[in-house]
């Protein structure tokens, strides 16, 4: 049995949405301050549709350790992204964008222990 179809599409929108809200903090300005605000409450929402999903996936059933490491992982990206959403609100983002940059990288990088984690486990791409 493979991971439900639900639990692929909420990946995948959020893979989406991370890639977008990625390039748009690469060039945070006055210009598209706003547009970045809404994708970091489009990627909040992701969060929790990601994580519903995977609450319910019926192919963890029998797999409680694969689940509780899913959760650990994802539940360290999810805490990355809302120290740095509360430590660079946008207007900080952008009259600083280097350091912006530098304070994701923690995000960046429990994202990516996620969606390796979720490649290895669920063979689920980005």
């Amino acid at each position: 049995m493979a991971v439900s179809a639900e639990l692929i599409l909420a990946l995948k929108r959020f893979a989406a949405v991370e890639r977008q809200i990625v390039t748009l903090g690469q060039r945070v300005d006055p210009a598209n301050a706003l547009e970045f605000v809404r994708m970091r409450r489009q990627l909040v929402m992701g969060f929790a549709e990601v994580g519903m999903a995977l609450e319910k996936d019926p192919w963890f059933a029998d797999r409680p350790d694969a689940l509780r490491q899913g959760r650990q992982l994802f539940s360290a990206f999810r805490a990355a992204n809302s120290i740095n959403q509360a430590n660079w609100p946008v207007v900080k983002a952008k009259d600083d964008p280097r350091a912006y940059e530098v304070a994701a990288r923690l995000v960046a990088d429990k994202s990516r222990a996620f969606w390796n984690w979720i490649e290895k486990e669920l063979g689920v791409t980005r």
